[in-house]
């Protein structure tokens, strides 16, 4: 039996199918015997463009009673897609099998329904997921895993006042920022090429009102020899400067500011723990791992150590080094090759550092990985557009982050944050449910609200949505699977939708979140075998099969003869879900 590219494999066996009781028995004749035609593809082709929106009720949820199938007909579907949702209202994983179907009433009793077990799903986890396409140059933004295990379990957040005598090893603690002038040097502690500490010198090279940035003496040239060598000039260090003034104003208008923000007569804490008012970006080679065709890496990051003395972070497990001070580090290579990408990244890490004051150290909550993620790729979604990243630049979490949903989104549940290359999955995957939440459900003001209430995580969400909604967080994760379906000219009135723009006033400055078709976005597995080039949209899986759900998760599921249906009238037999969490909605387009 010979496998497709990314491990699909055409055949029941393989997949480690295992059929529902009452269905026809797999074949366990020996090995030996010739081989069957395989099964049908996991994959359906939409067809979503029919002549007109349909008129009737596009989207049914399947009730049960006390049966364990229930039967429904369609009028007026000539012409119409169907389309089975199902939504794991739970934050459990759910196995294929209690997840239910639905198959065409007249061939209910000889229909073979197989469920797929975790594990065996095919195109689970594609290497070229996360990407920019730019030309053809392709790059890849990952994490630094130091940075976000340390935002996940911080030290107590009772900060001290900086420290100058002498620490308990003898050394004087450097002087604070605040006395840095343009042309100032300046040593900073960070990591090595194997991960050892290593200090570095630095030139304050520009400045504005919020903003310090500091060259590192390896990365700065004022006659580079040659684009993508790594080194940045005079301007460039003046350019990101006046971005990241921009950045702040915006940002901070909208989701509040950093420690030692605002303003001196309202914070007593002005100024933070460097006595700074302005938050200062490093940028050098991060993980030392430059070279001329670089296509991945960690762009920048925020790193909340800097907040704490260094006897404070000695007593914790990693014993890293803080530069004490409200800091950003930024890769140069990619500043260099690539500023729209930096730029970007600095207003999600603006996000991470407002993240760790609000809600880390003024409410004292434990911020999830996914929902501060979340947040943050919600704030380049708003943000990058104002500084000149508009929606269709390939730096724009758009055309970054929803082509890896596209595949990918039955991968994991919206609260779940997968590790290694699959972490490019949850990324696109929480952004895809943000941006759901702020297309549909007030925009500015839910961030504003998520931010200001004094909650963290999924109850932050709930808070947050019934203040600007009347929603809870429960019935918007119900209903969030219409924005895979309806969008563009064909979207029925009432329906859900990426393809909704909103703009919400909040204080001097308008905020947009700007529509977009997800029928039109290509998915980054077109070309292969199993794909047309041309496909377009989410991934359709067959309803013929079962597949594992993750907790709060959704899956898209048809038929071929649910796709551009050619009879007026189509009657349906739905098996319910053994797991009571499951809800099964049929949308028609």
């Amino acid at each position: 039996m010979k496998p497709y590219k990314h491990g699909l494999w055409l055949g029941c066996i393989a997949l480690g199918i295992a059929v529902l009781p009452g269905c026809p028995p797999l074949d366990t004749t020996p090995t030996t015997t010739p081989e069957k035609p395989p099964p049908k593809l996991h994959i359906i082709i939409p067809k979503v463009n029919p002549k007109e929106v349909y008129q009737g009720e596009a989207v049914q949820q399947i009730s049960f009673t006390e049966t364990e199938t229930t039967d429904m007909t369609l009028s007026q579907v000539q012409g119409h897609s169907l389309f089975l949702i199902k939504v794991n209202t739970s934050p459990y994983r759910v196995s294929a099998a209690q997840t239910g179907y639905g198959v065409p009433r007249e061939s209910f009793a000889s229909q073979t329904v197989a469920s797929v077990p975790q594990g065996s799903l095919p195109l689970k986890t594609p290497r070229e997921s996360g990407r920019f396409i730019l030309g053809n140059q392709t790059i890849t933004r990952f994490d630094h895993s130091g940075a976000q295990a340390f935002a996940r379990n911080p030290p107590p957040v009772e900060l001290k006042e900086p420290s100058h005598k002498e620490n308990r090893y003898g050394a004087i603690q450097e002087p604070a920022f605040a006395a840095a002038s343009l042309g100032a040097a300046k040593t900073f502690w960070v990591e090595g090429m194997s991960g050892q500490w290593i200090q570095i010198p630095a030139v304050l090279r520009a400045l504005s009102t919020h903003s310090k940035v500091w060259l590192a003496d390896a990365n700065y040239s004022d006659n580079p020899e040659q684009y993508r060598d790594n080194q940045l000039t005079q301007s460039q260090a003046e350019e990101m400067a006046e971005k990241f003034e921009a950045i702040y104003q915006y940002e901070t208008s909208l989701f509040g500011y950093e420690y030692g923000g605002g303003l001196p007569e309202t914070d007593p804490r002005y100024g933070g723990v460097d006595k700074d008012p302005a938050v200062h970006i490093l940028v050098y080679d991060i993980d030392y791992d430059y070279s001329a065709s670089q296509t991945s890496g960690v762009f920048g990051f925020f790193w909340a150590k800097d907040f704490y003395d260094q006897s404070m972070l000695d007593s914790s497990q990693s014993k890293p080094k803080t530069n004490l001070g409200e800091l950003f580090y930024l890769d140069a290579f990619f500043a260099d090759a690539y500023p729209e990408a930096i730029y970007s990244t600095l207003a999600h890490e603006f996000q991470h550092m407002i993240h760790f004051n609000r809600k880390g150290l003024q409410e004292k909550q434990s911020s999830e990985t996914w929902y501060d993620e979340m947040l943050s790729l919600l704030a380049e979604d708003v943000i990058a557009p104002k500084i000149g990243i508009l929606a269709d630049n390939e730096h724009h979490p758009i055309p970054s982050r929803i082509p890896t949903f596209l595949d990918n989104y039955n991968s994991a549940g919206i609260t779940q944050w997968l590790s290694g290359d699959e972490v490019l999955i949850s990324y696109a995957n929480v952004y895809a449910f943000g941006a759901y939440l702020a297309r549909n459900y007030g925009g500015a003001d839910l961030i504003k609200a998520i931010m200001e209430n004094k909650k963290a995580n999924q109850a932050s969400l709930n808070e947050a949505l019934l203040a600007s909604a009347q929603v809870s967080f429960a019935q918007a994760l119900s209903r969030y699977g219409e924005v895979f379906i309806y969008s563009g000219e064909y979207k029925p009135e009432g329906t859900l939708s990426f393809d909704t723009s909103v703009t919400k006033k909040v204080y001097d400055y308008e905020y947009t979140f700007t529509k977009f078709d997800l029928w039109t976005i290509p998915d980054t597995f077109r070309g292969y075998d199993v794909i047309p080039y041309d496909y377009t949209g989410p991934l359709i899986w067959d309803g013929n099969y079962q597949f594992d759900m993750p907790g709060y998760s959704v899956i898209v599921q048809s038929l071929d003869e649910w796709q551009q249906v050619n009879t007026d009238t189509v009657q349906i037999r739905f098996q319910k879900p053994s797991e009571p969490k499951i809800e099964l909605y049929l949308m028609i387009r």
